[in-house]
């Protein structure tokens, strides 16, 4: 399978440093370029798109490919609970990426349930897309996530040190 994992393009709160988590933000003018230009680099054709049900991903996957689109809730940014529309600073820390402190402080979506749900996800491509081109438009979280299950990863690992900045594409060809 070759998958392609792109980020959704820039939100007004993207510009403003500010914690989106599910919080349901559409795309502004420059998210809007952003997805143009993706669409241009992926030369593959694609034979499905999975992306997040929330717009910003949504209306990014649109601007990208013209095959049917499926919405599937398990690739929705992390809850970020009380953090959602405060400054991104108090969550860059990384404790919130500890694996064993597995911290749901303040309503965080706790990062081994984000995990698992990319796991999940990754599994069920595997099983049934296995010999499709597959595109996935997420978030900055939740694409940390894919990410790790794809390459691998252990609880000492820096989640944050992998840079996502929006419409970002990362290839993967899985076996």
């Amino acid at each position: 399978m070759k998958l392609y994992l792109v980020r959704h393009g820039q939100t007004d709160w993207n510009k403003l440093g500010l914690i989106q988590g599910d919080s349901d933000i559409p795309l502004n003018n420059e998210g809007i370029k952003q997805a143009k230009i993706v669409k241009t680099k992926i030369k593959d054709k694609i034979d499905i798109c999975f992306t997040s049900p929330l717009k910003r991903a949504f209306q990014t996957a649109k601007i990208i490919t013209d095959v049917n689109i499926i919405l599937d809730k398990r690739l929705i940014e992390r809850n970020m609970g009380e953090f959602e529309g405060k400054d991104f600073s108090i969550y860059a820390t990384g404790d919130y990426w500890n694996y064993d402190l597995n911290s749901g402080d303040y309503g965080v979506e706790k990062v081994q349930d984000l995990f698992k749900r990319a796991q999940d996800f990754i599994e069920m491509l595997k099983k049934n897309y296995n010999d499709k081109t597959v595109l996935v438009v997420s978030h900055g979280a939740t694409i940390r996530a894919l990410n790790f299950v794809i390459k691998g990863y252990n609880k000492n690992i820096d989640f944050l040190k992998l840079e996502v900045p929006n419409c970002k594409v990362f290839e993967f060809d899985i076996k």
